[in-house]
């Protein structure tokens, strides 16, 4: 007669069904640290390995108070983060604007300029640009004025010195104007458009104003757009939940304790459903972007011991001792990449991004 009293454990499947699920542990572990490596990319500070509370801020909660347009939040960010649409768009005035590199090489050949004097030469009238931009932005991003590519500065940015090309000098002693969709082609659209300068904006066209209108309304606070946080968090949600459901489910069917099972098996999935919410909640009060560091550090401890701890479960003595050496090894591989590669290529990216600044 069966004996029905003892539980049905992972060691109980066949050798080649449990080197499946150790194979399939590792690749999830494997994937996991590539999402790791995209998450610094897309949202760390250069020189972070991680985004840090203040990039959670950044993205999730944006600056608390007046509205402003997903343009304004990104060319009024701090250029030290990466360029493009999660980051900043900033430098698209200096570094990443055409003629850069050949303005400052003209400066230091003519006026004899050393190239530092000869880029803090340039960005004055840029960073009048910037302004500009802003003033327009700020005051409400008026559509005649980008029609009649004329826009009437404020006082305090007339003041400051603007690229000559885009500037309009009127003669009744009112602020000067700037030539407004002018610069904006040549600063954004050259990249927004098909066969741009940037494949991957060619995506966002702004060649147009209905096409520009999404961008330049204040609609939020600079956060994320909500567009865009509803999609993440939809593909977020399903796609973790069957990842998580497995790797949960493995662990348990485990033969460790039932309070441990009970406790890591479904971990992963709750504070990632905690991670989402606050990135939603984090719209209506920063502390809320600061608890996704935490949320998501759950999630990824919860996810680190289903999968050691579950690899270690489906095998025996020597399949043990086969994964302790393996995890050894990776470890000292760990290391030695963060020494030779990870941590020069971080000092190298922290003070690109400060000489840049």
């Amino acid at each position: 007669m069966a004996d029905t009293s003892r539980r049905w454990v992972l060691r109980d499947l066949p050798f080649a069904a449990r080197l499946v699920l150790a194979a399939f542990l590792i690749t999830v572990g494997i994937g996991y640290l590539s999402a790791l490596v995209q998450l610094h990319f897309q949202h760390a500070t250069p020189g972070s390995v991680m985004p840090t509370a203040a990039d959670a801020e950044r993205v999730f909660s944006g600056k608390q108070g007046r509205p402003v347009s997903v343009m304004e939040s990104l060319i009024d960010a701090d250029e030290n983060l990466p360029f493009g649409g999660n980051g900043q768009m900033r430098a698209a005035f200096t570094k990443h604007s055409d003629g850069w590199k050949e303005a400052i090489k003209d400066l230091v050949k003519n006026k004899h300029m050393d190239e530092a004097q000869a880029e803090a030469e340039i960005k004055k009238p840029r960073e009048g640009e910037r302004l500009a931009l802003l003033d327009w932005l700020r005051s409400g991003a008026s559509k005649d004025a980008y029609k009649k590519d004329s826009f009437a500065l404020s006082a305090e940015v007339a003041g400051r010195p603007i690229t000559d090309e885009y500037v309009l000098r009127g003669d009744d002693g009112k602020p000067p104007a700037v030539k407004l969709k002018k610069m904006l082609d040549d600063r954004c659209v050259r990249c927004h458009q098909k066969d741009g300068a940037d494949p991957h904006a060619a995506d966002y066209p702004l060649d147009t104003w209905e096409r520009l209108k999404p961008y330049v309304q204040a609609a939020d606070t600079g956060a994320m757009s909500l567009t865009k946080l509803a999609q993440t968090t939809h593909v977020h949600l399903l796609g973790f939940a069957v990842l998580y459901g497995f790797t949960g489910l493995i662990f348990a069917f485990s033969s460790y304790p039932g309070f441990l099972r009970v406790l890591i098996a479904p971990l992963p999935l709750v504070a990632q459903v905690a991670d989402i919410s606050c990135w939603w909640l984090a719209r209506e009060n920063p502390l809320f972007a600061h608890a996704i560091v935490y949320t998501g550090g759950i999630v990824g401890a919860g996810l680190l011991l289903q999968i050691v701890l579950g690899l270690f479960n489906l095998f025996g003595k020597v399949g043990k001792l086969v994964l302790l050496v393996l995890l050894i090894a990776a470890a000292y591989g760990g290391y030695q990449l963060k020494e030779t590669r990870i941590d020069p290529f971080l000092i190298q990216e922290k003070n690109t991004a400060a000489k840049e600044n």
